[in-house]
């Protein structure tokens, strides 16, 4: 394992050296990525085999259970026009070459009980970015960490109820109330977690306790982020359609949120429904609806969410699937009435669902998007995503994909209308462990962008990137 953090970080295009860099910008990596996956079809159709290579690594017999070995590799190109991971409006080009390579270990008891260990290491290399432009957490990079260590016991002694302790992923619904934010190289959330399950043949709820392990780049990750988080997750089974319901609440105990009418301590409760009926089959639709009160600093917390969305898939060839969704969160309207209307997006996946580009977060925000997809072969599919951005309220911020603000006018005066984005995704999942996934997307700058002091020229955004898995 120690082999895979080997790589040095290059801190930016004026450093003293510039290692590993593929040749010819973007159109080289492009190539690189591709050969890489032509060299592996061609190894595996030169060599046939009835089990794949690391078939050695699964099942195997230890003590009274089995031992799997798993890996993850991930490196992905990216060319930037006029904005960061950090900000928009930069008035320059840069590229990133990301890696991220996960090593993990999954011990079966039975086949309810298990222990699983993760490890991560993440790099980058190209950017005008440094390790110190990032503050106390990089995205992008964190030295070989550990990501997961659990044990998990589903139907203990043939009952209903189930535990999961350690360091863990939480995910439910649709990646918009708790998700690990995967297209991250390092990703947003892991947890310390405390979880209890009570599974039936009609419903499952979850209970659980957790805190937010803080990512440092090159220590250990022991500390956390300063705050608490409970909540339950209740799914009704056996019905046709997905239907949960949850609560969530987060206490920041800091002291240092500060809302209109002075500075304290956060306790956010969210409450809601998640119903949904996946894409594939003909007509699909998904809804998200959540409510948030309690306390900001010393001001009350009035605040909610909405996402509908719907679409059709046709019975023929290639499988065309158009759709239409609104992703809605509640802004503030007036910043000195000592009421936080805007909406925080929970501990959800902030990247992708509102774009690709990542240059909004779900957080003061309308989004009207309209969605299309083909098939042209079963294991290549081709997307093309438009977003039309607004603010819900023209006197609170633009926040960036990290939940920080990016702009405000506290007048108003600037308007609501944030921006345009287009999309163009192409996936090719090659075989059973290889994808290959282009991408390039244009933000089309709107009134309020431009009203604001800065830059309010478009951007735009091309990536190629692979992934390996076992």
């Amino acid at each position: 394992m120690a082999q895979w953090a080997k790589p040095t970080l290059i801190r930016g295009k004026h450093a003293d050296s510039r290692i590993g860099r593929p040749p010819g910008g973007c159109v080289g990596s492009l190539a690189w990525l591709t050969l890489a996956a032509l060299a592996s079809m061609a190894a595996d159709s030169a060599v046939p085999t009835a089990k794949p290579w690391y078939s050695p690594l699964k099942d195997i017999e230890v003590g009274p259970g089995k031992l799997d070995f798993g890996l993850n590799v991930r490196t992905r190109y990216e060319y930037l026009d006029n904005f960061s991971i950090l900000h928009y409006g930069t008035g320059a080009e840069d590229d990133v070459l990301l890696l991220r390579t996960r090593l993990n270990a999954d011990y079966r008891f039975t086949e309810q009980a298990h222990t699983f260990v993760e490890f991560q290491d993440a790099r980058y290399w190209l950017s005008d970015l440094a390790l110190s432009d990032f503050g106390e957490s990089c995205s992008y990079y964190d030295e070989f960490d550990l990501r997961q260590a659990y044990l998990e016991w589903k139907h203990m002694g043939k009952s209903a109820f189930g535990v999961k302790l350690g360091r863990q992923i939480l995910l439910y619904g649709d990646r918009r109330l708790f998700a690990p934010a995967e297209w991250g190289n390092v990703g947003n959330y892991w947890w310390d977690s405390a979880k209890l399950y009570y599974d039936t043949d009609t419903f499952q709820v979850d209970a659980f306790y957790a805190q937010r392990v803080l990512s440092e780049p090159k220590d250990w990750n022991f500390d956390h982020w300063p705050y608490h988080v409970g909540g339950v997750y209740a799914h009704v089974k056996q019905l046709p359609v997905t239907l949960d319901a949850f609560y969530v609440v987060k206490h920041d105990w800091s002291g240092s949120t500060r809302g209109e009418s002075g500075t304290g301590d956060e306790t956010r409760h969210t409450f809601g429904l998640f119903s949904e009926q996946p894409a594939g089959k003909g007509w699909d639709y998904g809804l998200f609806a959540a409510g948030q009160v309690g306390q900001y600093g010393r001001d009350d917390i009035e605040a909610f969410g909405v996402i509908a969305r719907g679409g059709h898939t046709f019975k023929t060839d290639w499988k065309p699937r158009v759709g239409f969704e609104f992703n809605y969160a509640s802004g503030d309207r007036d910043p000195n009435d000592g009421v936080a209307g805007t909406f925080d997006g929970v501990f959800g996946a902030m990247d992708t669902p509102y774009g690709w580009m990542n240059v909004v977060s779900w957080k003061n925000l309308e989004d009207y998007a309209l969605n299309f997809s083909v098939q042209p072969a079963k294991t290549v599919k081709l997307g093309v995503d438009y977003h039309y951005f607004r603010l819900s309220q023209s006197r609170d911020a633009w926040y960036w994909v990290n939940g920080k603000p990016e702009r405000r006018d506290p007048a108003g005066q600037a308007g609501q209308d944030l921006g345009h984005e287009l999309d163009v995704i192409l996936r090719w999942q090659i075989n059973n462990e290889l994808e290959l996934l282009f991408g390039y997307a244009r933000f089309l700058a709107g009134d309020f962008v431009r009203n604001t002091p800065g830059n309010g020229q478009d951007a735009n955004w091309a990536f190629a990137q692979l992934t390996y898995n076992f």
